[in-house]
């Protein structure tokens, strides 16, 4: 899987969140939305009747699947967003109700459901934000740890990772820690791709990453 984009091999993460989200935010508004259309519509594949999905809210410049999450609802899943706990990172998820129960959180003003929370390993299907995504399928992240602390502790039974981008997010490589966790799928504009589930060399890695036609 060639990224489409041309930025150069970053081994700061500061820098590669810089230029990453320089080019997500001078996406055309035109380009965005169908963008988001067509992600919508491919991630849909994921989303069945009965699955608890977790998803999120998008903030800033953020791919935004409200499109997505939408279609989840629609089709009888149960819909979970991030809660960020008062204490540590382990996120907590919010199951999505038809009552108006929106606040902000106090310390990072964004914006949380107030209903029945679970844990990650509960989930069946987590759609995860990134800042960037490389050939091997490791994300990077805003920066927080929330994510990596969460899967983490969800260990062997966290829920099936789908990483969620436009295609100006896919770099070559992104700076790795020990900790880092591969996501399963990615799903960006151009299509879904699927990624090793065994352990690899960067090499062989990047040869078993195969593009799958979406479908419904």
């Amino acid at each position: 899987m060639t990224p489409p984009t041309a930025l150069p091999l970053f081994d700061d993460k500061l820098a590669l969140r810089r230029a990453v989200r320089r080019a997500r935010v001078a996406l055309p508004a035109l380009a965005r939305r169908r963008a988001e259309e067509k992600i919508a519509r491919f991630a849909a594949r994921f989303v069945r009747r009965g699955k608890r999905i977790g998803g999120y809210l998008a903030a800033g410049s953020e791919l935004d699947i409200e499109r997505l999450l939408s279609r989840a609802l629609h089709r009888g899943a149960e819909v979970y967003l991030p809660v960020i706990p008062e204490r540590g990172r382990r996120l907590w998820f919010s199951r999505l109700g038809a009552e108006d129960r929106w606040y902000r959180h106090p310390r990072y003003a964004i914006t949380e459901y107030a209903g029945p929370v679970l844990r990650a390993e509960r989930l069946d299907v987590l759609f995860v934000p990134l800042m960037a995504v490389d050939d091997d399928g490791f994300r990077l992240g805003q920066g927080g740890g929330f994510y990596d602390t969460t899967l983490h502790a969800a260990g062997r039974r966290r829920p099936l990772l789908i990483g969620v981008a436009f295609d100006c997010q896919r770099v070559a490589r992104v700076p790795r820690e020990a900790w880092d966790i591969r996501l399963d799928w990615l799903v960006t504009e151009s299509g879904v791709f699927r990624f090793s589930s065994c352990t690899l060399s960067d090499d062989c890695a990047r040869t078993v990453i195969s593009r799958t036609m979406p479908s419904e």
